[in-house]
């Protein structure tokens, strides 16, 4: 096995120094790496530097949602069609209106994601408004799947008390699908509130560090020598070396 023996120097003068130069050959590149890379790791791991990506975390979610209203639509409509074909009385009629009523949803889901692909919202006051008001609508269609159930209810009640078959199974089918869209609408909800507030938070507040690193005033040889190679490359990558502009999104 090999080994390696330093010199033992003149005094501990010379050695202090030699210590000190070496030390400061390893630290002064590894702090400039940290405070160029620490900043730009955080915001990378947080995902959270520009308002677009708040954007499309919410148009994925409403897409997301979309999809599935779209699936059930396309499941009623299915078994809608094939239940009042192959039943006679009230479950006939639950069939049909489960059909119907979800013609509208498949409207719905399709021209809200065609919606979230035309977005052209780009700033963060934008992009906030637009996150709010899908919360609001979401909470208005809440409110409307209550009247939905209510009303499926008290049709399903006269139904059964009057002996009409038709609105005792429209109203079951109107209670099922106001309790699967209320259902829907509250959880989407859960979920995307949770990103209107957070960039809420986040909105406006900018900070932007300005280092200047420019040979004048660190004075170490890499430095000197990586600046004046980069001065004979270019005018316009010299003068781009000399300040890094970090944003950080709080």
């Amino acid at each position: 096995m090999s080994s390696y023996k330093f010199a033992k120097p003149p005094n501990d003068s010379t050695m202090s120094t030699f210590n000190h130069i070496h030390l400061s050959r390893i630290l002064t590149p590894l702090l400039f790496c940290f405070l160029i890379g620490v900043p730009t790791w955080v915001m990378a791991q947080n995902g959270q530097q520009d308002p677009l990506w708040w954007q499309q975390q919410s148009l994925r979610l409403q897409q997301n949602g979309m999809l599935i209203l779209g699936s059930w639509a396309g499941l009623n409509l299915l078994t809608g069609g094939l239940g009042y074909a192959r039943t006679d009385g009230s479950r006939s009629y639950f069939h049909q209106m489960n059909a119907a009523w979800n013609t509208v949803n498949a409207g719905i889901a399709y021209f809200g994601y065609k919606g979230t692909l035309t977005n052209t919202s780009v700033t963060a006051a934008e992009i906030l408004h637009d996150m709010n008001r899908f919360d609001t609508i979401l909470l208005v269609n809440a409110g409307l799947d209550v009247l939905y159930i209510s009303g499926g209810a008290w049709l399903a009640y006269r139904g059964y008390k009057l002996g009409k078959e038709r609105w005792k199974g429209y109203g079951q089918a109107i209670i099922l699908q106001g309790s699967f869209l209320m259902a829907f609408d509250l959880l989407l909800y859960a979920s995307h509130t949770k990103l209107s507030k957070q960039l809420s938070s986040f909105q406006g507040e900018y900070l932007t560090w300005h280092w200047s690193l420019q040979p004048s005033q660190m004075h170490h040889p890499w430095i000197d020598h990586t600046y004046t190679m980069a001065a004979g490359w270019s005018e316009t990558l010299a003068h781009s070396l000399p300040v890094l502009q970090i944003q950080l999104l709080f």
